[in-house]
């Protein structure tokens, strides 16, 4: 793992195997929420880093395929990430829910829905196949959100998994590594560049890192994250703005 400033990120970009890969062949995929974006207070505000969408546009245009694989509904990432050709995965992934799957995640909402409204600023976020507690306006922690939940998640089967003032509920054994290992047999890349800031991305670096394919997981940094979640990456980047500056200079690359 190595913490680059902005002069060594072109250095450990040209001594990564997928360097010496054909554009046309590496897979790119990213995620949108602290990777491409500031997190702020409010998620419905929240707009890419300038220059993001741009170098996304041109990378698009020169690898094999560019996708960002996020959290949010597949709505809300057309409305953030308005840019043709790059392929927007919502849901973290999540494969459609099973009638009982479906059953136990209402079950959860409902139940759920009592507990979070005795927590001021707490809020409920309701997906296709997941649902997100919202924590950052609320004057609780993580931890003591998820005391509050684990025996609903209990009685429901679902996981829970804290993020960056988040918990992410969804069916066990699902997610973005399980979407990461899907794209990989789907895209047959030659090489992989994988991006992401929160819980939920360690899935997908610990798979593509498993993986024998070249591969870059780069990781991006917040005091929000604990620093073993990038143990398995080549690169860390310091929040949207560095993360943005890398994938500004891949695209210089391609040409």
């Amino acid at each position: 793992m190595v913490r680059a400033e902005l002069e060594e990120i072109a250095d450990v970009w040209r001594k990564s195997p997928v360097s010496a890969i054909s554009p046309r062949e590496i897979l790119l995929v990213t995620d949108f929420d602290g990777t491409l974006a500031d997190i702020g207070p409010d998620p419905s505000q929240t707009v890419a880093v300038p220059d993001a969408l741009d170098a996304l546009r041109r990378l698009s245009l020169a690898l094999k395929q560019v996708v960002v694989l996020s959290s949010r509904t597949s709505t809300e990432l057309s409305r953030l990430v308005p840019v043709s050709g790059v392929r927007l995965i919502g849901d973290s992934g999540l494969p459609p829910l099973t009638p009982d799957e479906k059953r136990a995640l209402e079950r959860f909402n409902v139940e759920a829905a009592k507990l979070v409204v005795s927590i001021p600023g707490a809020k409920i976020e309701i997906k296709p196949a997941s649902t997100t507690v919202h924590l950052r306006a609320a004057q609780i922690t993580g931890e003591e959100a998820m005391a509050l939940l684990r025996p609903l998640l209990k009685a429901t089967g679902l996981s829970g998994a804290q993020g960056r003032r988040v918990i992410e509920v969804h069916t066990p054994f699902a997610g973005k590594g399980t979407a990461l290992a899907a794209l990989l047999n789907e895209v047959d890349p030659g090489g992989v560049i994988c991006m992401g800031d929160d819980e939920n991305d360690r899935a997908a670096f610990e798979v593509l890192s498993a993986h024998p394919i070249p591969h870059m997981c780069i990781g991006v940094s917040s005091p929000e994250v604990p620093a073993n979640l990038f143990v398995r990456c080549d690169l860390v980047l310091d929040g949207p703005h560095q993360a943005t500056a890398f994938l500004r200079m891949l695209a210089d690359w391609t040409v």
